[in-house]
């Protein structure tokens, strides 16, 4: 989908959402979102882009999770999404939804690679069994820190490396491309969205504030710690989906 100027822009940060979410799908997401903006006063018609992002990429092929996505982006978008006013009027918004594979500011260029398999974390520590109250002889714990400590199986004739059985998949590059693309939006769009509870969104979220741009926080967790603020006549509101 091209980028183009709109009434609202949606940022949501796909591996942020709760299980219970994902499964409702985006278009409910979206939707909620939508009706508790304060915004659409003396407004009958708008446009809102929705940009979702993820680790979409493992090396250059498209994950499997992120093809599902898009199966559910094509099924649900464009759509559109009547809210009612308080006047008993209704503001009509024509949605637009895609993966977030590129820049909004360098749409030809994807970025791959955002979604890895990597090693065993470093720095994992494991108890002696005996230590923890454990007295079970064929306890698995100290076989496991022996494969830890040597990276492979400490069982004679056996190949298995911790590589084989231990490892973690993780985003990256995602967050920086998600904030970037938030700071480039906000002179562009009038109202600036995003979903999601990460906390490490916040100085470009204050960063857009600054400006004297309007911006909504959508939290997919509830959290009583947090409150909406006023920068330079700009508020940042903090709500819950």
């Amino acid at each position: 989908m091209p980028y183009f100027d709109a009434s609202c822009i949606i940022f949501v940060d796909y591996d942020n959402l709760l299980p219970q979410q994902k499964t409702k799908g985006l278009l409910d997401i979206i939707t909620q979102a939508l009706v508790q903006m304060p915004f659409w006063v003396n407004v009958t018609r708008a446009k809102c882009d929705v940009r979702v992002y993820g680790g979409w990429y493992e090396g250059e092929t498209l994950t499997q999770l992120a093809q599902n996505v898009t199966v559910e982006l094509q099924r649900d978008f464009p759509a559109i999404i009547r809210l009612p006013m308080r006047n008993e009027m209704q503001v009509a918004l024509s949605v637009y939804a895609e993966l977030a594979v590129a820049l909004i500011q360098e749409p030809d260029h994807f970025m791959f690679n955002t979604y890895r398999r990597k090693g065993k974390p470093a720095n994992i520590r494991i108890e002696k069994p005996e230590d923890v109250g454990c007295n079970d002889e064929e306890c698995l714990l100290p076989l496991m820190k022996k494969m830890l400590k040597k990276g492979r199986c400490p069982k004679t004739g056996c190949t298995v490396g911790q590589v084989n059985l231990i490892y973690r998949h993780e985003q990256k590059i995602v967050d920086t491309m998600l904030a970037c693309d938030m700071i480039y939006a906000a002179n562009k769009m009038g109202v600036i969205a995003l979903v999601s509870s990460d906390d490490d969104f916040l100085p470009p979220l204050r960063t857009i504030t600054l400006q004297g741009i309007k911006v909504v926080r959508f939290h997919t967790q509830p959290n009583s710690q947090r409150a909406s603020c006023s920068i330079k006549g700009a508020e940042l509101l903090e709500m819950d989906l």
